[in-house]
């Protein structure tokens, strides 16, 4: 059985959870999502819910909260045009047309309240033929990223490691501490196809180089697409990434993903999540690495997660799953399990999350070139601080335009994989920062 510790960052991450649901279900000012369900026709009550979900920005809850109050007190021409302000703010084009059309209807109407709907019809209408005939918006990303590691090379705990069942110690020269540098540019597009759906692509071109030593080194092209689209309350997405690794000192390979995920809105605050996934990872081979095509897999998987939301602000995500990678040789082929739980706060300038995963990783047959009749069974652990944001936003000021769409990003990383195999019990922090600078056209 493996030993499990909780770390310093999930300790953080629950006190904060603990504190955000306190003070979010026993301010005495606000209204909770509990009182709206035990008394879901009160008008006064549900209105004073909506306006703390519109002041929160919250504005998922507040539609809902209004559309279901529209339906009920039907007459209310006050309430459907307070939904109808919402809408706008938005920019809900389908949903704000229902509402013109049901405020139409209603026979308060008043004649100067008739003129100004049909102006925003009218205008609803003109963007509409804008948008569609709009062209692509195009960008191109320039950045770079910096990455400190306490474990460039993966070293056991114990310093050695086994090679056909007999242990030996590390090469005296082998580096432990190693900095690297990843420096990329990134050409991509996209475009709003329909008030519920959007297409967007990028191709890529990465770098990345070692101080010390060079296994790491690589140059990278990639190729990634993405297709969206909303039904009802379900928010259907499709991944699609080509990531072709070319490196210096080692083997290449060209890895295919395809993801399908589905995020239903089952509530106003809360989503179940369900993905799909399929992979295709192939090594070429050469005069060096003859029979690295070993190593040749494909992959498929399924997810399952939940999402809460506390408010606009700040969420949590679960998620667990399983992966099955089927390899041409089996010692490389293996079933992983995983779990994960994200905290994840934005603040006015400042975006900060915490996650913890755990991958539980069984190969499918021994590695006599390890250690013959031991099956790989490994269990990794990631803790992991995220910050990350614009520059744009957290200086305001006319005479800082030059950081507008200039991005942050700065984490720090604790891995620990425990093993039935000594060679692979081993623990590494990452810290990274990265600076992006997109340009728009």
């Amino acid at each position: 059985m493996v030993k499990f510790t909780v770390s310093k960052i999930i300790k953080k991450l629950f006190q904060i959870f603990l504190f955000s649901f306190i003070v979010l279900n026993n301010a005495a000012s606000e209204i909770t999502y509990k009182e709206i369900l035990k008394d879901p026709t009160n008008l006064e009550l549900n209105l004073q819910y909506a306006k703390e979900q519109e002041e929160k920005k919250n504005y998922k809850s507040t539609i809902a909260t209004l559309e279901r109050l529209s339906a009920i007190y039907s007459n209310n021409l006050d309430l459907k045009l307070y939904l109808l302000s919402i809408s706008l703010r938005i920019d809900s084009k389908e949903r704000t047309k229902s509402i013109l059309n049901d405020i139409k209807k209603s026979p308060k109407l008043t004649n100067d309240l008739r003129a100004k709907i049909e102006t925003i019809d009218e205008a609803l209408l003109k963007q509409s033929k804008q948008d569609k005939s709009s062209d692509w918006a195009r960008y191109v990303d320039i950045g770079t990223n910096f990455f400190q590691e306490n474990n460039v090379n993966t070293v056991s705990d114990t310093k050695t490691f086994y090679i056909s069942d007999s242990l030996s110690n590390y090469a005296a020269d082998t580096v432990y501490k190693d900095d690297y540098q990843d420096t990329f540019i990134r050409a991509g597009a996209f475009k709003k196809l329909s008030d519920t759906s959007s297409i967007n692509f990028n191709l890529g071109k990465s770098y990345i180089r070692q101080n010390n030593d060079k296994p790491k080194e690589n140059d990278l092209r990639s190729l990634f697409v993405n297709y969206n689209k909303q039904l009802n309350k379900n928010f259907v997405s499709t991944y699609y990434s080509l990531n072709e690794y070319n490196y210096i000192h080692e083997a290449d390979f060209v890895v295919h993903s395809l993801t399908l995920e589905d995020r239903y809105n089952f509530k106003p605050n809360q989503n179940i999540l369900i993905s799909g996934n399929v992979g295709l990872t192939e090594y070429r081979t050469n005069e060096i690495f003859g029979t690295v095509d070993a190593k040749n897999n494909q992959s498929s998987g399924l997810g399952l997660g939940y999402e809460y939301f506390f408010s606009g602000l700040h969420h949590v995500k679960l998620k667990l799953g399983f992966n099955d990678y089927n390899a041409r040789v089996d010692t490389y082929g293996y079933e992983n399990s995983f779990k994960t739980i994200t905290y994840t706060n934005n603040f006015k300038s400042i975006n900060m999350s915490l996650s913890r995963s755990i991958n539980n990783n069984i190969y499918d047959k021994a590695d006599s070139f390890i250690k013959a009749g031991v099956i790989r069974d490994d269990e990794i652990t990631t803790d992991t601080l995220s910050i990350y944001g614009n520059l744009d936003g957290m200086i305001k000021s006319n005479r800082f335009n030059f950081l507008k769409n200039i991005y942050y990003s700065y984490s720090h990383s604790e891995i620990q994989s425990e093993s039935n195999i000594l060679n692979y019990d081993y623990n590494k922090d990452i810290n990274k920062f990265g600076l992006t600078k997109r340009i728009m056209f």
